[in-house]
Protein backbone atom coordinates (compact mmCIF):
# COMPACT_ATOMS: atom_id res chain seq x y z
CA UNK A 1 0.00 0.00 0.00
CA UNK A 2 1.07 3.29 -1.19
CA UNK A 3 2.02 5.53 1.88
CA UNK A 4 -0.47 9.29 2.21
CA UNK A 5 2.88 11.07 1.41
CA UNK A 6 3.71 8.74 -1.23
CA UNK A 7 0.01 9.54 -2.95
CA UNK A 8 0.81 13.42 -2.56
CA UNK A 9 4.39 13.55 -3.43
CA UNK A 10 3.02 11.83 -6.83
CA UNK A 11 0.15 14.40 -7.36
CA UNK A 12 2.39 17.39 -6.82
CA UNK A 13 4.78 15.56 -9.21
CA UNK A 14 1.94 15.61 -11.88
CA UNK A 15 0.96 18.96 -11.69
CA UNK A 16 4.62 20.48 -11.98
CA UNK A 17 4.57 18.24 -15.56
CA UNK A 18 1.25 19.57 -16.31
CA UNK A 19 2.84 23.23 -15.95
CA UNK A 20 5.57 23.04 -17.26
CA UNK A 21 4.12 21.20 -20.69
CA UNK A 22 1.45 24.39 -20.77
CA UNK A 23 4.40 26.95 -20.63
CA UNK A 24 6.06 25.37 -23.28
CA UNK A 25 3.17 25.22 -25.23
CA UNK A 26 2.39 28.61 -24.09
CA UNK A 27 6.17 29.85 -25.49
CA UNK A 28 5.47 27.82 -28.67
CA UNK A 29 2.17 29.42 -29.66
CA UNK A 30 3.63 33.17 -28.75
CA UNK A 31 6.82 31.91 -30.95
CA UNK A 32 4.62 30.95 -33.91
CA UNK A 33 2.27 34.17 -33.62
CA UNK A 34 5.45 36.05 -33.67
CA UNK A 35 6.69 34.47 -36.80
CA UNK A 36 3.27 35.33 -38.51
CA UNK A 37 3.33 38.47 -37.49
CA UNK A 38 7.03 38.56 -39.19
CA UNK A 39 5.99 37.53 -41.89
CA UNK A 40 3.27 39.43 -42.51
CA UNK A 41 5.13 42.70 -41.38
CA UNK A 42 7.74 41.60 -43.82
CA UNK A 43 5.22 41.08 -46.57
CA UNK A 44 2.45 43.79 -46.72
CA UNK A 45 3.89 46.51 -44.59
CA UNK A 46 7.37 46.63 -45.23
CA UNK A 47 7.44 44.33 -48.12
CA UNK A 48 6.16 47.11 -50.90
CA UNK A 49 9.00 49.86 -49.15
CA UNK A 50 12.08 46.89 -49.51
CA UNK A 51 11.22 45.34 -52.71
CA UNK A 52 11.17 49.22 -53.89
CA UNK A 53 14.91 49.52 -52.29
CA UNK A 54 15.70 46.48 -53.67
CA UNK A 55 14.53 47.14 -57.17
CA UNK A 56 16.41 50.72 -57.31
CA UNK A 57 19.47 48.88 -56.61
CA UNK A 58 18.59 46.64 -59.99
CA UNK A 59 16.69 49.36 -62.05
CA UNK A 60 18.21 52.97 -63.08
CA UNK A 61 15.09 55.65 -64.09
CA UNK A 62 16.01 58.51 -66.33
CA UNK A 63 13.09 60.89 -66.41
CA UNK A 64 12.32 63.54 -69.33
CA UNK A 65 9.96 66.44 -70.14
CA UNK A 66 6.80 67.63 -67.96
CA UNK A 67 5.25 65.91 -65.57
CA UNK A 68 1.99 67.16 -67.00
CA UNK A 69 0.72 67.90 -70.86
CA UNK A 70 0.04 71.24 -71.96
CA UNK A 71 -2.46 71.37 -74.72
CA UNK A 72 -4.35 74.35 -76.07
CA UNK A 73 -7.98 74.50 -76.61
CA UNK A 74 -8.35 71.30 -79.31
CA UNK A 75 -6.24 69.34 -76.93
CA UNK A 76 -2.58 70.18 -79.38
CA UNK A 77 0.66 70.45 -77.81
CA UNK A 78 1.74 74.12 -76.58
CA UNK A 79 4.93 73.68 -76.09
CA UNK A 80 7.84 73.17 -78.54
CA UNK A 81 9.95 69.94 -77.83
CA UNK A 82 13.33 68.93 -79.01
CA UNK A 83 15.36 65.41 -78.88
CA UNK A 84 18.80 65.83 -76.68
CA UNK A 85 20.95 62.67 -76.38
CA UNK A 86 22.70 62.31 -73.16
CA UNK A 87 25.84 59.85 -72.08
CA UNK A 88 25.45 58.75 -68.35
CA UNK A 89 28.38 57.66 -66.37
CA UNK A 90 28.59 56.14 -62.86
CA UNK A 91 32.04 56.56 -62.01
CA UNK A 92 31.98 53.64 -58.91
CA UNK A 93 30.83 51.19 -61.34
CA UNK A 94 32.82 52.59 -64.24
CA UNK A 95 36.19 52.26 -62.35
CA UNK A 96 35.37 48.99 -60.27
CA UNK A 97 33.35 46.52 -62.43
CA UNK A 98 35.20 46.69 -65.94
CA UNK A 99 38.30 44.82 -65.14
CA UNK A 100 37.36 42.40 -67.63
CA UNK A 101 35.62 44.45 -70.34
CA UNK A 102 37.00 44.90 -73.46
CA UNK A 103 40.02 47.24 -73.71
CA UNK A 104 38.84 48.20 -77.41
CA UNK A 105 35.57 49.40 -75.84
CA UNK A 106 36.75 51.32 -73.10
CA UNK A 107 39.25 53.14 -75.37
CA UNK A 108 36.63 53.90 -78.03
CA UNK A 109 34.10 55.24 -75.39
CA UNK A 110 37.07 57.18 -73.79
CA UNK A 111 37.71 58.44 -77.51
CA UNK A 112 34.33 58.89 -78.91
CA UNK A 113 33.16 61.19 -75.72
CA UNK A 114 36.49 63.22 -75.87
CA UNK A 115 36.07 64.24 -79.76
CA UNK A 116 32.97 65.39 -79.13
CA UNK A 117 34.16 67.70 -76.10
CA UNK A 118 37.68 67.57 -74.33
CA UNK A 119 36.12 68.42 -71.16
CA UNK A 120 34.20 64.84 -71.49
CA UNK A 121 37.71 63.12 -70.07
CA UNK A 122 36.71 60.06 -68.12
CA UNK A 123 40.06 59.75 -66.59
CA UNK A 124 39.16 63.14 -64.58
CA UNK A 125 36.36 60.77 -62.94
CA UNK A 126 38.87 58.88 -60.54
CA UNK A 127 38.90 61.87 -58.40
CA UNK A 128 35.43 62.18 -58.17
CA UNK A 129 35.33 60.29 -54.39
CA UNK A 130 31.30 60.53 -53.84
CA UNK A 131 31.04 58.55 -56.91
CA UNK A 132 28.34 61.03 -58.54
CA UNK A 133 26.73 60.17 -61.57
CA UNK A 134 27.74 62.11 -64.47
CA UNK A 135 25.30 63.01 -67.26
CA UNK A 136 26.98 64.53 -70.36
CA UNK A 137 24.60 66.21 -73.45
CA UNK A 138 26.26 64.85 -76.75
CA UNK A 139 24.68 65.30 -80.27
CA UNK A 140 23.01 62.44 -81.98
CA UNK A 141 25.85 61.48 -84.41
CA UNK A 142 28.09 60.95 -80.96
CA UNK A 143 24.95 59.19 -80.03
CA UNK A 144 24.67 56.78 -82.73
CA UNK A 145 28.50 56.25 -82.13
CA UNK A 146 28.57 55.22 -78.71
CA UNK A 147 25.01 53.04 -78.82
CA UNK A 148 27.47 50.52 -80.75
CA UNK A 149 30.01 50.02 -77.30
CA UNK A 150 28.17 46.87 -75.33
CA UNK A 151 29.18 45.87 -72.35
CA UNK A 152 31.21 48.79 -70.40
CA UNK A 153 29.53 48.23 -67.01
CA UNK A 154 28.54 52.24 -65.53
CA UNK A 155 27.54 53.53 -68.52
CA UNK A 156 24.13 54.08 -70.80
CA UNK A 157 23.22 56.42 -73.35
CA UNK A 158 19.82 57.68 -73.70
CA UNK A 159 17.51 60.18 -76.07
CA UNK A 160 14.82 62.03 -74.11
CA UNK A 161 12.53 64.84 -75.57
CA UNK A 162 13.25 67.73 -73.35
CA UNK A 163 10.83 70.99 -73.43
CA UNK A 164 12.41 73.32 -75.45
CA UNK A 165 13.06 76.66 -72.86
CA UNK A 166 15.08 78.90 -75.27
CA UNK A 167 11.96 81.83 -75.30
CA UNK A 168 12.08 82.21 -71.86
CA UNK A 169 8.78 84.67 -71.48
CA UNK A 170 6.74 82.70 -74.17
CA UNK A 171 3.22 82.29 -71.66
CA UNK A 172 3.89 78.59 -72.62
CA UNK A 173 7.06 78.39 -70.30
CA UNK A 174 6.29 80.75 -67.76
CA UNK A 175 3.38 78.56 -66.88
CA UNK A 176 5.38 75.42 -67.04
CA UNK A 177 8.30 77.06 -64.87
CA UNK A 178 7.27 77.07 -60.83
CA UNK A 179 10.94 79.18 -60.27
CA UNK A 180 12.60 81.87 -61.18
CA UNK A 181 16.14 83.53 -60.57
CA UNK A 182 16.71 86.64 -58.68
CA UNK A 183 19.49 88.81 -59.01
CA UNK A 184 22.11 87.89 -56.38
CA UNK A 185 20.93 84.73 -55.74
CA UNK A 186 22.53 81.86 -57.07
CA UNK A 187 19.77 78.75 -56.89
CA UNK A 188 16.17 79.38 -58.61
CA UNK A 189 13.31 80.24 -56.08
CA UNK A 190 10.14 79.32 -56.22
CA UNK A 191 7.26 81.76 -57.34
CA UNK A 192 4.97 83.31 -55.04
CA UNK A 193 2.47 80.97 -53.77
CA UNK A 194 -0.64 82.25 -55.49
CA UNK A 195 0.80 82.61 -58.60
CA UNK A 196 -0.55 80.96 -61.47
CA UNK A 197 2.30 79.23 -61.94
CA UNK A 198 2.47 78.15 -58.59
CA UNK A 199 -1.51 76.71 -59.25
CA UNK A 200 -0.73 74.62 -61.89
CA UNK A 201 2.53 73.61 -60.05
CA UNK A 202 0.42 72.22 -56.82
CA UNK A 203 -1.81 70.49 -59.07
CA UNK A 204 0.12 68.56 -60.72
CA UNK A 205 2.83 67.79 -58.31
CA UNK A 206 1.99 64.24 -57.90
CA UNK A 207 1.96 63.35 -61.55
CA UNK A 208 4.69 61.01 -62.51
CA UNK A 209 7.16 61.94 -65.63
CA UNK A 210 8.00 60.07 -68.60
CA UNK A 211 11.19 57.83 -67.97
CA UNK A 212 13.20 55.36 -69.36
CA UNK A 213 14.06 53.04 -67.03
CA UNK A 214 17.29 50.87 -67.43
CA UNK A 215 17.17 47.30 -65.84
CA UNK A 216 20.55 46.69 -64.08
CA UNK A 217 21.96 42.35 -63.35
CA UNK A 218 23.84 40.81 -60.67
CA UNK A 219 26.58 41.21 -62.91
CA UNK A 220 26.02 45.11 -63.17
CA UNK A 221 24.95 44.53 -67.03
CA UNK A 222 22.43 47.12 -68.05
CA UNK A 223 19.06 46.25 -70.53
CA UNK A 224 18.14 48.28 -73.42
CA UNK A 225 16.34 51.32 -71.73
CA UNK A 226 12.29 50.74 -71.90
CA UNK A 227 10.03 53.71 -71.90
CA UNK A 228 7.20 54.11 -69.13
CA UNK A 229 4.82 56.37 -69.90
CA UNK A 230 2.72 57.65 -66.72
CA UNK A 231 -0.60 57.35 -66.37
CA UNK A 232 -3.49 58.95 -64.56
CA UNK A 233 -1.51 61.96 -64.65
CA UNK A 234 -3.41 65.98 -63.97
CA UNK A 235 -2.99 67.33 -67.41
CA UNK A 236 -3.25 71.51 -68.39
CA UNK A 237 -5.61 72.28 -71.26
CA UNK A 238 -5.49 76.09 -71.92
CA UNK A 239 -7.37 78.39 -73.33
CA UNK A 240 -5.02 79.25 -76.10
CA UNK A 241 -5.84 78.14 -79.99
CA UNK A 242 -2.23 77.10 -80.94
CA UNK A 243 -3.25 77.95 -84.63
CA UNK A 244 -4.68 81.50 -84.18
CA UNK A 245 -0.96 81.90 -81.80
CA UNK A 246 1.29 80.59 -84.33
CA UNK A 247 -0.71 82.81 -87.37
CA UNK A 248 -0.29 85.80 -84.70
CA UNK A 249 3.44 85.63 -84.12
CA UNK A 250 3.90 84.57 -87.66
CA UNK A 251 2.51 88.56 -88.11
CA UNK A 252 4.50 89.83 -86.01
CA UNK A 253 8.04 88.25 -87.20
CA UNK A 254 7.48 89.95 -90.88
CA UNK A 255 10.00 92.12 -92.37
CA UNK A 256 7.77 95.28 -92.05
CA UNK A 257 7.60 95.32 -88.15
CA UNK A 258 11.33 94.64 -87.81
CA UNK A 259 12.13 98.32 -86.59
CA UNK A 260 9.84 97.33 -83.66
CA UNK A 261 11.84 95.52 -80.40
CA UNK A 262 9.01 94.05 -78.95
CA UNK A 263 4.52 94.05 -80.24
CA UNK A 264 2.47 91.97 -77.95
CA UNK A 265 -0.85 90.72 -79.01
CA UNK A 266 -3.97 89.62 -76.77
CA UNK A 267 -7.02 88.19 -78.79
CA UNK A 268 -9.99 86.71 -76.42
CA UNK A 269 -13.11 85.52 -76.80
CA UNK A 270 -15.45 87.76 -75.67
CA UNK A 271 -18.39 86.11 -74.50
CA UNK A 272 -16.27 83.81 -72.04
CA UNK A 273 -13.26 85.61 -71.63
CA UNK A 274 -11.22 82.97 -73.00
CA UNK A 275 -7.92 84.14 -74.59
CA UNK A 276 -6.97 82.54 -77.68
CA UNK A 277 -3.84 84.23 -78.61
CA UNK A 278 -1.12 85.86 -76.59
CA UNK A 279 1.44 86.59 -78.25
CA UNK A 280 4.53 88.89 -78.40
CA UNK A 281 7.29 89.13 -81.73
CA UNK A 282 10.40 88.65 -79.09
CA UNK A 283 9.97 85.70 -76.02
CA UNK A 284 13.23 86.30 -75.44
CA UNK A 285 13.20 90.21 -74.30
CA UNK A 286 10.71 90.52 -71.82
CA UNK A 287 7.08 89.59 -71.68
CA UNK A 288 4.94 92.86 -73.35
CA UNK A 289 1.34 91.63 -72.40
CA UNK A 290 2.20 91.28 -68.64
CA UNK A 291 3.59 94.51 -68.53
CA UNK A 292 6.69 93.51 -68.32
CA UNK A 293 9.85 95.06 -68.09
CA UNK A 294 8.10 98.07 -66.89
CA UNK A 295 6.36 98.95 -63.27
CA UNK A 296 2.52 99.20 -63.24
CA UNK A 297 2.72 98.59 -66.91
CA UNK A 298 2.94 101.06 -69.70
CA UNK A 299 1.48 104.58 -70.78
CA UNK A 300 -1.97 104.07 -72.31
CA UNK A 301 -2.78 107.62 -73.98
CA UNK A 302 -5.66 107.50 -75.56
CA UNK A 303 -7.09 103.93 -75.22
CA UNK A 304 -8.36 105.09 -71.71
CA UNK A 305 -10.55 107.35 -73.30
CA UNK A 306 -13.18 104.92 -73.36
CA UNK A 307 -13.25 104.88 -69.79
CA UNK A 308 -13.67 108.51 -69.08
CA UNK A 309 -16.57 108.48 -71.96
CA UNK A 310 -17.91 105.08 -69.93
CA UNK A 311 -17.95 107.04 -66.67
CA UNK A 312 -19.22 110.65 -68.04
CA UNK A 313 -22.59 108.41 -69.72
CA UNK A 314 -23.34 105.83 -66.90
CA UNK A 315 -23.01 108.94 -64.26
CA UNK A 316 -25.11 111.13 -66.27
CA UNK A 317 -22.30 113.74 -65.86
CA UNK A 318 -21.84 114.22 -69.72
CA UNK A 319 -24.42 114.57 -72.83
CA UNK A 320 -23.94 112.49 -75.59
CA UNK A 321 -25.66 114.60 -77.84
CA UNK A 322 -23.91 117.90 -76.47
CA UNK A 323 -21.41 119.86 -79.01
CA UNK A 324 -18.30 120.97 -77.33
CA UNK A 325 -16.15 123.67 -78.57
CA UNK A 326 -12.40 123.90 -77.94
CA UNK A 327 -10.76 126.23 -75.46
CA UNK A 328 -7.23 126.07 -76.00
CA UNK A 329 -6.65 126.63 -72.59
CA UNK A 330 -5.18 122.95 -71.41
CA UNK A 331 -3.21 121.69 -74.20
CA UNK A 332 -2.77 124.80 -76.32
CA UNK A 333 -0.56 122.73 -78.64
CA UNK A 334 -3.14 120.13 -79.37
CA UNK A 335 -3.29 119.45 -82.78
CA UNK A 336 -7.46 119.31 -83.26
CA UNK A 337 -9.44 118.31 -86.27
CA UNK A 338 -12.33 120.70 -85.28
CA UNK A 339 -13.23 123.82 -83.24
CA UNK A 340 -16.29 121.87 -82.27
CA UNK A 341 -16.95 118.17 -81.75
CA UNK A 342 -20.24 116.30 -80.36
CA UNK A 343 -18.85 113.65 -77.66
CA UNK A 344 -18.64 111.16 -81.03
CA UNK A 345 -16.46 113.31 -82.66
CA UNK A 346 -14.25 113.70 -79.83
CA UNK A 347 -14.18 109.87 -79.97
CA UNK A 348 -13.48 109.23 -83.37
CA UNK A 349 -10.62 111.89 -83.63
CA UNK A 350 -9.10 111.59 -80.31
CA UNK A 351 -8.98 115.30 -79.08
CA UNK A 352 -7.30 115.89 -76.34
CA UNK A 353 -8.93 119.43 -75.34
CA UNK A 354 -12.82 117.75 -75.30
CA UNK A 355 -11.52 114.81 -72.89
CA UNK A 356 -9.47 117.18 -70.95
CA UNK A 357 -12.44 118.88 -70.14
CA UNK A 358 -15.02 116.04 -69.66
CA UNK A 359 -11.87 114.74 -67.04
CA UNK A 360 -12.47 117.34 -64.99
CA UNK A 361 -15.97 117.53 -65.39
CA UNK A 362 -16.32 113.49 -64.37
CA UNK A 363 -13.55 113.93 -61.52
CA UNK A 364 -11.05 111.51 -60.61
CA UNK A 365 -13.35 109.47 -58.31
CA UNK A 366 -15.52 108.31 -61.16
CA UNK A 367 -12.50 108.03 -63.65
CA UNK A 368 -11.21 105.56 -60.91
CA UNK A 369 -13.93 103.79 -60.24
CA UNK A 370 -14.78 102.58 -63.75
CA UNK A 371 -11.55 101.81 -64.41
CA UNK A 372 -11.22 99.22 -61.25
CA UNK A 373 -14.37 97.72 -62.30
CA UNK A 374 -12.95 96.95 -65.86
CA UNK A 375 -9.39 95.05 -64.32
CA UNK A 376 -7.26 98.04 -65.18
CA UNK A 377 -5.47 98.31 -62.01
CA UNK A 378 -5.25 94.94 -60.74
CA UNK A 379 -3.32 91.90 -61.94
CA UNK A 380 -5.50 89.38 -64.45
CA UNK A 381 -3.76 86.09 -64.59
CA UNK A 382 -1.90 86.75 -61.71
CA UNK A 383 1.44 85.77 -63.30
CA UNK A 384 3.91 86.15 -61.05
CA UNK A 385 5.99 88.95 -62.75
CA UNK A 386 2.74 90.54 -63.86
CA UNK A 387 2.76 94.40 -63.33
CA UNK A 388 -0.57 95.66 -62.19
CA UNK A 389 -1.71 99.01 -63.43
CA UNK A 390 -2.34 102.58 -61.71
CA UNK A 391 -3.59 105.97 -62.22
CA UNK A 392 -0.41 108.26 -61.07
CA UNK A 393 -2.70 111.06 -59.85
CA UNK A 394 -3.20 111.47 -56.00
CA UNK A 395 -6.52 110.69 -55.43
CA UNK A 396 -7.25 113.68 -53.60
CA UNK A 397 -5.82 115.90 -56.25
CA UNK A 398 -8.36 118.37 -57.50
CA UNK A 399 -5.96 120.01 -59.87
CA UNK A 400 -7.28 120.32 -62.91
CA UNK A 401 -3.63 119.38 -64.88
CA UNK A 402 -3.66 116.05 -63.05
CA UNK A 403 -6.90 115.37 -64.21
CA UNK A 404 -6.80 116.38 -67.67
CA UNK A 405 -3.83 114.23 -68.23
CA UNK A 406 -5.71 111.46 -66.67
CA UNK A 407 -8.48 112.41 -69.09
CA UNK A 408 -5.83 111.36 -71.91
CA UNK A 409 -4.20 108.80 -70.72
CA UNK A 410 -0.86 110.21 -69.94
CA UNK A 411 -0.56 109.27 -66.44
CA UNK A 412 -2.26 105.93 -67.01
CA UNK A 413 -0.77 102.71 -67.05
CA UNK A 414 -1.92 99.63 -67.78
CA UNK A 415 -0.53 96.21 -69.20
CA UNK A 416 -1.96 94.79 -72.76
CA UNK A 417 -3.32 91.92 -70.86
CA UNK A 418 -5.64 94.46 -69.02
CA UNK A 419 -5.68 96.79 -71.85
CA UNK A 420 -8.16 94.11 -73.72
CA UNK A 421 -11.07 94.26 -71.21
CA UNK A 422 -11.78 98.14 -72.52
CA UNK A 423 -13.42 96.76 -75.56
CA UNK A 424 -14.61 93.18 -74.36
CA UNK A 425 -17.06 94.94 -71.80
CA UNK A 426 -18.62 97.22 -74.43
CA UNK A 427 -18.77 94.34 -77.11
CA UNK A 428 -20.56 92.38 -73.77
CA UNK A 429 -22.89 95.09 -73.56
CA UNK A 430 -21.42 96.44 -70.37
CA UNK A 431 -20.78 93.13 -68.59
CA UNK A 432 -17.03 93.08 -67.59
CA UNK A 433 -15.91 89.01 -68.20
CA UNK A 434 -12.36 88.69 -66.55
CA UNK A 435 -9.96 87.36 -69.01
CA UNK A 436 -9.21 83.69 -68.50
CA UNK A 437 -6.11 81.35 -69.60
CA UNK A 438 -6.67 77.95 -67.87
CA UNK A 439 -9.67 76.41 -69.41
CA UNK A 440 -9.59 73.29 -67.59
CA UNK A 441 -7.28 70.42 -65.99
CA UNK A 442 -8.14 66.74 -67.65
CA UNK A 443 -6.73 63.44 -67.84
CA UNK A 444 -5.05 61.31 -70.51
CA UNK A 445 -7.90 61.46 -72.70
CA UNK A 446 -8.89 65.10 -72.21
CA UNK A 447 -11.35 64.46 -70.48
CA UNK A 448 -12.62 66.86 -67.82
CA UNK A 449 -11.56 66.48 -64.24
CA UNK A 450 -12.01 70.40 -63.15
CA UNK A 451 -13.74 73.38 -64.95
CA UNK A 452 -12.15 76.79 -64.62
CA UNK A 453 -14.85 79.94 -64.99
CA UNK A 454 -14.14 83.42 -65.18
CA UNK A 455 -15.68 85.66 -63.48
CA UNK A 456 -18.25 88.47 -64.67
CA UNK A 457 -20.02 90.80 -63.39
CA UNK A 458 -22.17 94.15 -65.03
CA UNK A 459 -20.10 97.40 -64.97
CA UNK A 460 -22.28 99.61 -67.44
CA UNK A 461 -25.98 100.33 -68.00
CA UNK A 462 -26.83 98.45 -71.37
CA UNK A 463 -27.12 102.37 -73.41
CA UNK A 464 -24.15 103.35 -72.11
CA UNK A 465 -22.14 100.30 -73.96
CA UNK A 466 -24.14 100.61 -77.32
CA UNK A 467 -23.53 104.50 -77.41
CA UNK A 468 -19.66 103.69 -76.48
CA UNK A 469 -19.77 101.10 -79.43
CA UNK A 470 -21.03 103.01 -82.07
CA UNK A 471 -18.43 105.43 -81.20
CA UNK A 472 -15.63 102.81 -81.38
CA UNK A 473 -17.05 101.83 -84.31
CA UNK A 474 -17.07 105.24 -85.97
CA UNK A 475 -13.39 105.83 -84.98
CA UNK A 476 -12.36 102.64 -87.36
CA UNK A 477 -14.79 103.99 -90.06
CA UNK A 478 -13.80 107.49 -90.34
CA UNK A 479 -11.86 108.48 -87.39
CA UNK A 480 -7.63 107.50 -85.97
CA UNK A 481 -8.43 104.06 -86.49
CA UNK A 482 -9.04 103.60 -89.83
CA UNK A 483 -6.40 101.20 -91.11
CA UNK A 484 -7.99 98.92 -88.98
CA UNK A 485 -11.17 99.37 -91.13
CA UNK A 486 -12.16 95.70 -93.36
CA UNK A 487 -14.51 95.98 -95.71
CA UNK A 488 -18.31 94.36 -94.50
CA UNK A 489 -17.03 93.68 -91.24
CA UNK A 490 -18.60 95.60 -88.02
CA UNK A 491 -15.36 96.91 -85.85
CA UNK A 492 -14.63 99.14 -83.33
CA UNK A 493 -11.72 100.22 -81.68
CA UNK A 494 -10.07 103.05 -80.24
CA UNK A 495 -6.14 104.56 -81.09
CA UNK A 496 -3.59 105.00 -78.83
CA UNK A 497 0.17 107.04 -78.33
CA UNK A 498 1.64 107.77 -75.26
CA UNK A 499 4.65 109.94 -74.86
CA UNK A 500 6.81 109.80 -71.91
CA UNK A 501 10.94 110.85 -70.83
CA UNK A 502 13.11 107.79 -69.70
CA UNK A 503 16.71 110.08 -68.22
CA UNK A 504 15.79 113.09 -70.26
CA UNK A 505 14.68 110.98 -73.61
CA UNK A 506 11.24 110.96 -75.35
CA UNK A 507 9.73 107.80 -76.31
CA UNK A 508 6.25 106.85 -77.26
CA UNK A 509 4.33 103.75 -78.01
CA UNK A 510 1.40 102.83 -80.12
CA UNK A 511 -1.60 100.92 -78.98
CA UNK A 512 -5.05 99.81 -80.66
CA UNK A 513 -7.75 98.47 -78.66
CA UNK A 514 -10.88 96.49 -80.59
CA UNK A 515 -13.82 94.25 -81.11
CA UNK A 516 -14.93 92.33 -84.08
CA UNK A 517 -17.45 89.45 -85.05
CA UNK A 518 -15.73 86.15 -86.75
CA UNK A 519 -18.34 83.32 -87.59
CA UNK A 520 -20.83 84.20 -85.54
CA UNK A 521 -18.19 84.91 -82.22
CA UNK A 522 -17.55 88.02 -80.86
CA UNK A 523 -13.71 88.71 -80.32
CA UNK A 524 -12.07 91.55 -78.47
CA UNK A 525 -8.36 92.61 -79.18
CA UNK A 526 -5.43 94.92 -78.30
CA UNK A 527 -2.60 95.89 -80.09
CA UNK A 528 0.95 97.01 -78.09
CA UNK A 529 3.77 98.67 -80.05
CA UNK A 530 6.81 99.32 -77.76
CA UNK A 531 8.79 102.16 -78.69
CA UNK A 532 7.37 103.83 -81.74
CA UNK A 533 9.07 106.67 -83.86
CA UNK A 534 8.97 110.12 -82.58
CA UNK A 535 10.16 113.74 -84.12
CA UNK A 536 12.20 116.33 -82.26
CA UNK A 537 9.36 118.83 -82.47
CA UNK A 538 6.72 116.95 -80.02
CA UNK A 539 4.24 115.11 -82.42
CA UNK A 540 4.82 111.91 -83.01
CA UNK A 541 6.16 110.26 -86.77
CA UNK A 542 3.82 107.40 -85.82
CA UNK A 543 0.89 106.78 -84.15
CA UNK A 544 -1.08 104.05 -82.78
CA UNK A 545 -3.53 104.73 -85.80
CA UNK A 546 -0.33 104.03 -87.78
CA UNK A 547 1.05 101.40 -85.90
CA UNK A 548 -1.06 99.10 -83.53
CA UNK A 549 -3.92 99.58 -85.81
CA UNK A 550 -2.64 98.07 -89.27
CA UNK A 551 -1.66 94.86 -87.49
CA UNK A 552 -5.03 94.82 -85.98
CA UNK A 553 -6.61 94.69 -89.73
CA UNK A 554 -3.86 92.11 -90.67
CA UNK A 555 -4.36 89.65 -87.64
CA UNK A 556 -8.48 89.49 -88.60
CA UNK A 557 -8.05 89.26 -91.96
CA UNK A 558 -5.54 86.30 -91.63
CA UNK A 559 -8.11 84.86 -88.74
CA UNK A 560 -10.87 85.24 -91.60
CA UNK A 561 -8.82 82.97 -93.70
CA UNK A 562 -8.50 80.10 -91.25
CA UNK A 563 -10.97 76.92 -91.32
Amino acid sequence: MYSRNNIFGYSNQRKKIKSRTITAMVVIILMFSFLIWRVVYNMYIEGPSRKAMADAQYRIDETYGLRYNLIDCKGKDLLDYVVNYYAVIYPIDYFRFNEYTSKYDLKALTFILRNYNKDYDLEKLKDNSRGEKIKYKIDEDTYDKLKEIKGVKGFYTYAANDVVRDRIWKVENLLSNPKYYKEGVKDPLFKSNDSIEMQIYKKTKNNQYTKISFHKDVNNDLAEGKIIYPENNINVRLTLDKDMQDKVEDILHEEKYKKYDQIGVVLMESSTGKIRAMSQKNDNIYNANLGIPSTNGFYAGSIFKIIVEEAGLDKNLIDKDKVYTINGTLFPDSHEKLNQYTLEQALSYSSNDIFAQLGTKIGFRGIYEYAEKQGLLSKVLNFHHEQSGTLEVDSLSTSSGDISLLAIGQNVRMTPLEAVSIPNTIINNGIYVQPSLIDAYVNDNNEVLERITSKTYAVLKRETAETVKRHMMDVVNKGTGTQAYIKDMSIGGKTGTSEYYVNDKKYSDGWFVGFFQLRGKNYSMVVFVNNIDVDKEGKPDEEGGTTAAPIFKEVVNVLKGMD
